[in-house]
């Protein structure tokens, strides 16, 4: 798929407002892995050990971001980041980030990040991250948490590109009950 053509001087990284949440959940969150994580934990009374083995897949593996309108229409609210990217040559939307914040820890926890696939490998992504970890610094938040489900391996690449270190992992994390592995990024 040939990416669009795009001028960086014609974007807009902008809060989102409500009228955003349609043509966000309507960009191509569609991604292909050749590669899983595979977990495995072995609990004994004196020990834990956990295990994270990159899995080559038999075939590629073809999959979708699922965003619930629910949850951005609550990312609206004044205790959370939803950035979106905007063009304004042709005032499409290309991407969005939500983040929210856990007052107690002065963490935020990403957890959507979307380009549209047409708009992908353009530092888009890079960007978003750069403009959230603004915004946490702006909130004296002390890092950002990244949520990313085991078969999402190309966002684990890019998250592990980006700084961001594996810090834990929680099964059944997401509603289809798929394990997330935790990546954080101090601020």
């Amino acid at each position: 798929m040939k990416n669009a053509a795009l001028d960086p001087s014609q974007l807009t990284f902008r809060d989102a407002v409500a009228e955003d949440i349609a043509f966000c959940l309507a960009l191509d969150s569609d991604f292909e892995s050749e590669h899983v994580w595979q977990m495995t934990v072995q609990d004994s009374v004196d020990e834990i050990q956990i295990n994270c083995r990159r899995q080559r897949l038999p075939r590629r593996l073809e999959s979708r971001h699922i965003t619930d309108p629910i949850d951005l229409e609550i990312a609206l609210r004044q205790d959370y980041c939803f950035i979106v990217i905007q063009d304004q040559a042709s005032n499409h939307l290309l991407g969005y980030i939500t983040l929210r914040i856990d007052e107690k820890s002065r963490v935020a926890y990403l957890q959507d990040i979307v380009i549209d696939r047409l708009y992908r490998r353009r530092s888009l992504g890079s960007r978003l991250i750069h403009v959230a970890r603004v915004w946490a610094s702006e909130f004296n938040l002390r890092q950002i948490i990244f949520e990313i489900p085991t078969t999402n391996y190309p966002c684990i690449q890019f998250a592990q590109a980006l700084g961001f270190s594996f810090c834990g992992f929680n099964d059944h994390h997401f509603a289809n009950r798929e394990i997330a592995l935790f990546f954080s990024l101090s601020i």
